[in-house]
């Protein structure tokens, strides 16, 4: 029993690591679930997005500093990456930043714009 406390005491914090880890890679992406209809004068397009580009988050600028992450923007003839960047004055304490997604439908593809929530 005491071996399983010991072992466990040793493991938990890796375990614990890794879990916040992928969290924070997978922040500003991932099978985001989109509902209701898209917004009115929506551009789709036939050709699906590049995958997001990895990239090091630099360190957070103060400790109110929210990061806003990259995304693959549609210039009417190709996609054109925006870089990341912390946001220094989010509207209120607490404000989440819901990132920026491609939604796929039978038209084609449109970006949904990140937003404060």
């Amino acid at each position: 029993m005491a071996r399983q406390r010991i072992a466990i005491r040793r493991i938990l914090p890796a375990v614990t690591a890794l879990a916040f880890a992928g969290l924070t890679a997978c922040a500003g992406y991932g099978p985001y679930r989109h509902y209701g209809p898209p917004p009115a004068g929506t551009v789709y397009i036939t050709t699906a997005p590049p995958p997001p580009r990895t990239v090091i988050i630099p360190p957070r600028p103060t400790s109110l500093s929210v990061w806003i992450s990259g995304y693959w923007n549609w210039t009417g003839t190709d996609f054109v990456w925006i870089d990341g960047h912390w946001d220094r004055s989010p509207p209120h304490a607490g404000a989440l930043w819901v990132p920026d997604q491609w939604v796929k439908t039978n038209r084609g593809w449109y970006r949904n714009p990140g937003r404060w929530k």
